[in-house]
C-alpha cells in the first residue's frame, strides 16, 4: 500500500486479493491506526510468487529492508554472535564472529550475546588449547605468548606441537561442541592413564584439570536440556499493549543463552498473528534454522510458516508448543524474563520525578519524594542472615549508597526482630548519610508495624513509610501495597507506577539475597577447611588450586594431599584423618 507521496506504507501477503482488497473497502469498521493507514493509500501494487510460502518470504524480506511504519518491525535486527572454528587456515584459529560466513570454516551458534559466547570461549580454551591469534601473530612469533604460558595455547606459532596431536585437540573441541562430550571425556580420560602409565604424572595431572573443567561445563547445563538437540524458543508476553519477546537458544543440548526483543507494533494484533510475523522476520535470510521452534502459545498458519523456513533452510522445521515438562521449563523461564524485561523497560520510560509524584498521590504521602530506600532481610532457616536497603532517586539506583548488616542482635529465624535491628542501626546513628523521603519495607503488615515502633521510637517523622508484600499465592504481580496505617493501597497493572514500584523491591531482594548468599558461601568454606589446625589462608587456596573444588579435597587420598605445594606429611595426615571423622 502506497501514499501519495510514493511511502510505502505497509506490506502484506493475501492468498485471495480480491477478498484482502474488499476488506479494506469499509475503513469505519476498523481502530483508529488501522483507518489513518487506509486514509493515506493512494494506490496498491502487487507482486506475484510462485505460492503463498514463498509470499511469506518475500513479505518478511522487504518488511525487514523498507520498514513500513504501519506493519509489525522487528526493532534490533542485528546479527547474533557466532563461534568459529577458521577450518581453511593451516592451524585452525578459534574465535568469536559476526556477519557474512566463509567457506570451509565451521560455526556454532548463534549466541544471545558477546558475553556468552566470551564466556564459553574462555572456558573451551582452558580445555582445548587452540590459538586465539591472528595469521600475522602466529607466522611472526618467535616464542610462545602468555596464552601458552597459562596453558590456553598450545604454541603452533613455534611449532610446540605437532600438526597431528593439533588436530586431535580440532577434532576434540568439534566432538563437544556438537554435544558427543562422552566421547570427548572418554579421549581425554584414556590419554591421562596412557601418561600416568609411562610416569609421565605431570602431563597427566594437566589432563586431569580438563577432564573436571569439562565434567563443570556439564554440571551448569540443565541436565534436563541434554537430550534436547537444536531449537530456539520464543516466548511472548504483553504489558499496556506494549510486548516482549524472549528468544532462547539450545545448540546441541547446551543453552547459549536468551535475547529479549520488543517489536514495534503500529496496528492491533492479537498475539497469535503477532508472534508468527515475528518468528518469519527474526529468520529472514538466516540460513541457521534450528529443526524445532517452540512457542509460548498456538500461532496463526503455523503450517504455511513452516514450509516457508523448510524453503529457506532446505531441512524440515517443526514449529510447536512444548508438551514435556523440561521444554515448558525453559518456555515458563523465558515467560519470565521477558515479563521482568518488559517491566523494567517500562518503568524506565516513564519520568521517575512523575513516578515519584504518584506514590505521593497513591499513598496519600505529606512529603515531596526524591529519595527512596527499600529494606529486606535474606536467610536460609535463621542463618547467615543479612538485613539490608537499597537506595534510589530521581536519577535511578545509588548503588554506592546501598548498605548491609550483619544480624547480630536478634534470633536470626525472627523476621521481625531482624528488620528491627536493622532500621535501629540505620536511623540510630547521626554519622550516616541524610534520611530518605521515604522507606519501603519489603514485607506485610507484620514488618510495617515493627517499622512504626522503630519510628516511633526514633521520634522520626520526616520519613513517610509504606510497605509491599506478596499475595496469597507468592508469585510476582499479585503484589499487596499497605500505607502507614496499614491500609491496602490498589494499584492498576496497566500503570507504571506498578512496575516501578516492583522494580524497586526487586532490587532490594536480588541485593539481599546476593549478600546471603557471599555471606553463606564463606561459612561453608570455613567450616569445611579453616578448623583444620595450621592451614592457614595460602594453604587453603593451594588446596583449592590443586583439586579444583573442596568436593576434590575431601576425597583425595595421603599421597594426593601431599603433592599440594605446602602440605607436608603431617599436615596432609591431619586434612585427611578431619574429613574421614567429619
Amino acid at each position: 500500500m502506497i501514499s501519495v507521496r510514493n511511502e510505502i506504507l505497509y506490506i502484506g501477503k493475501a492468498k485471495n486479493l480480491t477478498k484482502r482488497v474488499r476488506s479494506y473497502a469499509n475503513p469505519m469498521k476498523f481502530n483508529y491506526r488501522l483507518q489513518k493507514m487506509v486514509s493515506l493509500v493512494n494506490k496498491v501494487d502487487f507482486i506475484i510468487t510462485k505460492n503463498e510460502a514463498y509470499a511469506l518470504l518475500l513479505e518478511a524480506s522487504l518488511i525487514k529492508e523498507i520498514k513500513p511504519k504501519f506493519n509489525i518491525l522487528l526493532k534490533d535486527d542485528k546479527t547474533y554472535p557466532y563461534i568459529t572454528l577458521r577450518k581453511s587456515h593451516e592451524w585452525c584459529q578459534i574465535k568469536k564472529h559476526r556477519g557474512k560466513k566463509i567457506d570451509g570454516d565451521k560455526y556454532y551458534g548463534p549466541f544471545a550475546s558477546v558475553y556468552h559466547v566470551n564466556n564459553t570461549l574462555d572456558t573451551l580454551q582452558k580445555v582445548f588449547p587452540i590459538r586465539t591469534c591472528t595469521d600475522y601473530e602466529l607466522e611472526n612469533r618467535k616464542r610462545p605468548c602468555i596464552q601458552y604460558e597459562i596453558k590456553r595455547c598450545s604454541a603452533p606459532c613455534t611449532k610446540l606441537i605437532s600438526k597431528s596431536d593439533y588436530n586431535k585437540i580440532v577434532d576434540n573441541l568439534e566432538s563437544f561442541l556438537l554435544g558427543k562430550e562422552s566421547k570427548v571425556l572418554k579421549n581425554l580420560i584414556k590419554e591421562m592413564h596412557r601418561l600416568s602409565e609411562n610416569l609421565n604424572y605431570e602431563k597427566a595431572a594437566f589432563y586431569r584439570d580438563k577432564i573436571r573443567s569439562l565434567e563443570k561445563i556439564n554440571q551448569s547445563n540443565n541436565k534436563e536440556s541434554k537430550n534436547l538437540s537444536s531449537a530456539d524458543f520464543f516466548c511472548l508476553t504483553k504489558i499496556n499493549n506494549m510486548y516482549a519477546i524472549e528468544i532462547v537458544f539450545f545448540r546441541n543440548g547446551r543453552n547459549f543463552g536468551s535475547n529479549t526483543h520488543y517489536p514495534y507494533v503500529y496496528k492491533e494484533e492479537d498475539n497469535k498473528s503477532l508472534l508468527g510475523k515475528f518468528i518469519i522476520q527474526f529468520y529472514n535470510n538466516n540460513k541457521n534454522i534450528p529443526t524445532k521452534i517452540f512457542t509460548s502459545i498456538e500461532i496463526n498458519e503455523k503450517n504455511l510458516l513452516q514450509k516457508a523456513l523448510e524453503i529457506q533452510n532446505k531441512n524440515k522445521v517443526i514449529i510447536r508448543v512444548p508438551n514435556t515438562t523440561s521444554d515448558i521449563k525453559i518456555i515458563e523461564e523465558g515467560l519470565a524474563t521477558a515479563k521482568k524485561n518488559l517491566a523494567d523497560k517500562i518503568s524506565k520510560n516513564s519520568n521517575i520525578k512523575e513516578l515519584h509524584a504518584q506514590i505521593k498521590k497513591t499513598f496519600n504521602l505529606s512529603n515531596n519524594i526524591n529519595k527512596i530506600e527499600v529494606y529486606d532481610n535474606s536467610h536460609y532457616a535463621g542463618k547467615e542472615a543479612v538485613g539490608s536497603y537499597i537506595v534510589a532517586d530521581k536519577n535511578g539506583f545509588l548503588k554506592k549508597e546501598y548498605r548491609k548488616f550483619n544480624i547480630k542482635e536478634a534470633a536470626t529465624n525472627d523476621d521481625y526482630g531482624m528488620m528491627k535491628e536493622v532500621l535501629k542501626r540505620r536511623f540510630k546513628s547521626e554519622e550516616l548519610r541524610a534520611f530518605p523521603d521515604l522507606v519501603i519495607i519489603d514485607g506485610g503488615l507484620g514488618q510495617l508495624s515493627v517499622a512504626k515502633l522503630i519510628f516511633e521510637e526514633l521520634k522520626i517523622q520526616s520519613v513517610e513509610l509504606i510497605a509491599v508484600s506478596k499475595g496469597k499465592l507468592r508469585n510476582s504481580e499479585n503484589e499487596i501495597f499497605y500505607n502507614i496505617s496499614g491500609k491496602k493501597i490498589y494499584i492498576k497493572k496497566s500503570e507504571p507506577i506498578f512496575y516501578y514500584m516492583l522494580r524497586l523491591r526487586d532490587e532490594a531482594h536480588r541485593y539481599a539475597i546476593t549478600n546471603h548468599r557471599i555471606k553463606r558461601n564463606k561459612n561453608i568454606f570455613r567450616s569445611e577447611i579453616d578448623n583444620i589446625e595450621n592451614i592457614g589462608p595460602k594453604r587453603k587456596k593451594n588446596l583449592i588450586l590443586y583439586f579444583g573444588s573442596l568436593q576434590e579435597v575431601k576425597k583425595a587420598d595421603l599421597k594426593q594431599l601431599q603433592e599440594v605445594p605446602g602440605i607436608n606429611k603431617n599436615m596432609a595426615k591431619a586434612i585427611y584423618n578431619y574429613f574421614r571423622v567429619n
